[in-house]
């Protein structure tokens, strides 16, 4: 095996597992929260934690743009490029820490006007105060990180975020079931962040000894910022997409509603991490691909089989967690915490565009269409934060998230329209057919789901626990059937199948 083939398995192990156990204490940790500490400060932490994020965007894209201008002097072992390259991330990312602190201080006095429902004391104030800080360090200490990732060795980073992560979710604990004290829990989150950037920042100085503080290139400083204009819209699109529905929901509606959603969110988010890190391998070789088909011919096969693999995969996770979401709340945190049907609905349809769509996103990026995707990601956050405040002035928190999915829909339809004509140069007959098979797809979504949610009534198991097991074991069986009779005869099923089983046949 050849050394970049054990870089990417070490970079993929490492990451899965990380995330499994990142997810493992995230729920132990959230159902002590609420059980110790109160859904209130919950909700108080999730919208502090959305507040930063919209401070963060004042990093731009420069993450992207270094990692990027680092690839070539990796390869060719220019230390004095590499070293020009991190100095001038530090500069920037001192600047960015101490503007993020500025902005922190300023925010200090609308406090009371995002928090609606919570009394804002001195306490509030130092909590939100030691979140900041904790962000701040990030910016302070970790742009080494960045060194670590161009060069194929994130998995470094990983092992100590993971060893670091697993001793200070223990002393959390500890923190919160014993002492009851949020200020204690809120401090070992910032010594946790402080220590791992710490260490990431030593083993770097170790691995790379070449690296010394200098003068900034200003020259290389002005040229990264032709690749940041590009990037930075899609970070905007991001950030509304996964940061302003806590805002919106705790300005315009309550911040302890924040709590509540926070809990659901918590889990569709892992899941598509986890799908995520599965699946992140796949766009290199979907580069080659686009990089050597002059045809077209493998282009199109490459996306259609992917494009199938995906669906599958959202089936199998999208139908289960519809179906034994609430349940599933119920046993983790408690039934009082269970949000109405309607809004697990917008969930589930948001975690399904998210899996199926995200296709058009990995061949967007292995073919670095950047720039003709940037409109798309303008208008989605603009439709996203509008329709969100619209949403939840007149509909309540299920109107916030019916922002979000009309705003992912609109990623979908633009993204692949995006793909099939610059990408694919396919026409319009094909486009009409990749939507017509989404349309029969989302059928076959929701057959199973009621189904699946009809058989999980009429189990006649008496312990929660055990029928919730067999419930998940029924949702996977009828997902991947109805997956199949949907999709029988399908090519693109057939040359599935028959990769596994090579696949399988060889290990």
């Amino acid at each position: 095996m050849n050394k970049s083939k054990v870089l990417l398995l070490k970079n993929c192990s490492t990451g899965l597992v990380s995330q499994v156990m990142t997810l493992i204490f995230q729920f132990l940790t959230r159902s002590l929260f609420i059980r110790y500490i109160g859904i209130e400060l919950l909700g108080v932490y999730s919208t502090f934690t959305s507040v930063l994020s919209t401070l963060s965007l004042a990093e731009l894209g420069f993450q992207t743009a270094i990692v990027f201008s680092l690839y070539k002097p990796l390869a060719q072992r220019d230390e004095q490029q590499i070293n020009d390259i991190v100095n001038v991330f530090r500069f920037v990312y001192d600047c960015i820490g101490a503007f993020f602190i500025l902005a922190s201080l300023a925010l200090l006095p609308f406090l009371k006007y995002i928090l609606t429902g919570i009394t804002v004391t001195n306490a509030i104030y130092l909590y939100f105060l030691i979140q900041a800080f904790s962000s701040a360090c990030t910016y302070f200490l970790a742009y080494k990180r960045s060194l670590l990732y161009a060069d194929q060795k994130d998995y470094i980073s990983k092992i100590i975020d993971m060893i670091v992560n697993v001793i200070a979710n223990i002393l959390q604990i500890i923190a919160m079931v014993y002492f009851k004290d949020y200020l204690l829990y809120l401090v070992l989150k910032l010594m946790q962040v402080i220590v791992s950037n710490i260490w990431v920042h030593w083993v770097c100085a170790r691995l790379y000894p070449f690296l010394k503080r200098g003068k900034i290139n200003f020259t290389l400083l002005r040229s990264l910022f032709s690749n940041v204009k590009n990037i930075f819209a899609g970070k905007i699109a991001a950030y509304v997409y996964s940061s302003t529905d806590s805002l919106v929901i705790s300005a315009f509606i309550s911040t302890v509603q924040v709590g509540y959603l926070v809990n659901y969110t918590t889990i569709s988010q892992q899941l598509k991490t986890l799908i995520a890190g599965l699946l992140n391998p796949i766009t290199p070789m979907i580069g080659n691909v686009l990089a050597t088909d002059s045809e077209g011919e493998s282009k199109e096969g490459a996306f259609k089989l992917y494009a199938v693999m995906r669906v599958l995969i959202a089936m199998m996770i999208v139908v289960p967690f519809c179906v034994l979401i609430n349940d599933f709340i119920a046993m983790w945190v408690g039934a009082e915490y269970i949000l109405p049907a309607s809004v697990v609905v917008l969930l589930v349809m948001d975690l399904y565009i998210h899996f199926v769509h995200s296709v058009n996103v990995d061949f967007i990026n292995a073919a670095g269409l950047f720039r003709e995707d940037r409109d798309n990601e303008i208008i989605a956050a603009v439709l996203n934060i509008t329709l969100s405040i619209l949403g939840a002035k007149t509909i309540g928190l299920a109107g916030v998230l019916l922002g979000t999915v009309v705003s992912q829909m609109w990623f979908w339809f633009g993204r692949s329209y995006v793909v099939f004509k610059l990408c694919l140069q396919a026409d319009k007959e094909d486009y009409l057919k990749y939507w017509l098979k989404n349309i029969v797809d989302g059928v076959a979504l929701t057959v199973s789901i009621v189904f699946c949610a009809y058989l999980n009534s009429r189990l006649p198991i008496a312990n929660s626990y055990l029928k919730f097991v067999c419930s998940g074991i029924l949702c996977e069986a009828v997902s991947v059937a109805l997956f199949g009779v949907f999709h029988f005869g399908d090519p693109e099923v057939r040359k599935m199948l028959k990769y596994l089983v090579n696949h399988i046949g060889k290990r």
